[in-house]
């Protein structure tokens, strides 16, 4: 698999979170907020030359609470591991603790083959800009339109929304990048007065049909929100209901407290974990890691065939896909 995370915080946390989930095998890439004064980039950079899958975007990106940059972070770090050996790639920030063994995460790749896991829901009415022109001419969001027909072309793209961590197959990471220009639709998501701006993009890419392979045409909102980000929202708005007792920007901060919730988790990742509050998860979830072994009845095929993207793509491949007599639920 590959990781891309963007981070701001002390090179010291950094390297513990990698280390929780590091194989030689695997690929890894960083973006640095430009406004860091811990001299991450300069241990990154280090670290780099160190490692020959560690790779540090020389770029440095201006990130914020509301999401800026986020997307063109993640997208350059996915143009900069492109030509490298993985199968599935994960979208991470910067306190996102990920649940699950180098193994586990290798058999998860396996069991999806083609799938991506991404889930999306529809957007509050504040976080994009509705009278933009969303059609894909108007953004110019195909590289060669001559080969688009005029029906996904001229069709204004409806937005969807969810979290940032996303885990994109390869095929569809190498789609985007042969048949779209990003430049346009980015402009218009990351407005500097919206909040929230990096919670749209791939999940707008994935759901609408743009004739991409690996992209699910069907009309199915069963979602795999269930299985990609753990996030305990504190909405007590006057005293913290968070079993940590500590929040942040109205999300529970990860404690001692959700640990036995995490073994058994069938997340992937965790949101969020700050290292000035408590680190016992992460090291004691290494504890975990180091048995070498795949939890029993983590995932399997037959649960993710609950799931319409899965199946339809597993059709697709197969040759077996009808788009008219596919169904929702499971079949």
């Amino acid at each position: 698999m590959a990781f891309i995370r963007n981070v701001y915080t002390t090179y010291e946390f950094q390297e513990m979170l990698l280390s929780s989930i590091y194989h030689p095998s695997n690929t890894y890439c960083y973006s640095v907020d430009s406004k860091s004064k811990t001299g991450i980039f300069e241990k990154l950079q280090k670290l780099s030359r160190c490692l020959p899958n560690i790779i540090l975007n020389p770029v440095k990106y201006d990130f914020d609470s509301a999401g800026h940059f986020q997307d063109r972070a993640n997208f350059k770090c996915l143009e900069l591991i492109l030509d490298r050996k993985w199968d599935h790639v994960m979208f991470l920030q910067n306190n996102d603790l990920v649940l699950k063994s180098v193994e586990e995460l290798a058999e998860l790749s396996h069991l999806l083959n083609y799938t991506s896991m991404i889930s999306f829901r529809n957007p509050p009415e504040n976080r994009y800009i509705h009278d933009a022109d969303w059609t894909p001419a108007g953004l110019k969001l195909f590289k060669n339109e001559s080969q688009v027909p005029l029906d996904i072309l001229h069709k204004p793209l409806r937005i969807w929304k969810n979290f940032n961590q996303n885990i994109l197959s390869r095929n569809f990471a190498k789609w985007i990048f042969e048949k779209l220009n990003l430049e346009g639709i980015m402009n218009l998501f990351d407005q500097k007065n919206i909040y929230g701006v990096d919670e749209m993009l791939v999940q707008t890419l994935y759901r609408n049909n743009l004739g991409l392979d690996s992209q699910p045409t069907s009309n199915c909102n069963n979602t795999v929100e269930n299985l990609v980000r753990f996030v305990e929202w504190d909405r007590s708005w006057i005293t913290s209901k968070c079993r940590s007792r500590l929040s942040r920007h109205y999300i529970c901060m990860i404690g001692v407290e959700y640990l036995a919730d995490f073994v058994e988790s069938k997340f992937v990742i965790a949101n969020k974990i700050l290292e000035n509050f408590d680190l016992a998860p992460l090291f004691c979830m290494n504890q975990v890691y180091q048995k070498k072994e795949i939890r029993e009845n983590w995932i399997s095929k037959v649960e993710l065939r609950t799931y319409p993207q899965f199946r339809e793509m597993e059709m697709k491949k197969n040759g077996t896909y009808d788009k008219y007599n596919f169904r929702c639920d499971l079949q």
